[in-house]
């Protein structure tokens, strides 16, 4: 199986072994093993995601599914995009 995570310009392809259950946090996870220092950005100290970044799967956010545990199918896009505040 194989999910598309965007986050900014960078896009990751993340390959999981077929039949083996995905969901959004092992993708999360997966970046964390690749990119430790952009999964530590989007972690707190306690290893919470932070509030501050909105992550969507395939344009729906992952709240109105079942958050972390929204479970991923072959070819779906997650997008990680953080909040942007300031005045």
């Amino acid at each position: 199986m194989r999910v598309k995570l965007a986050y900014g310009r960078e896009q990751l392809w993340l390959d999981f072994p077929d039949g083996t259950p995905v969901d959004v946090q092992h993708a999360l996870q997966s970046v964390r093993d690749r990119r430790p220092d952009t999964y530590a950005r989007w972690v707190d100290k306690d290893g919470r995601l932070r509030s501050s970044l909105n992550v969507f799967v395939n344009g729906e956010h992952i709240r109105y599914r079942r958050g972390l545990e929204t479970e991923l199918k072959d070819g779906d896009e997650v997008y990680v995009i953080p909040l942007v505040a300031g005045g």
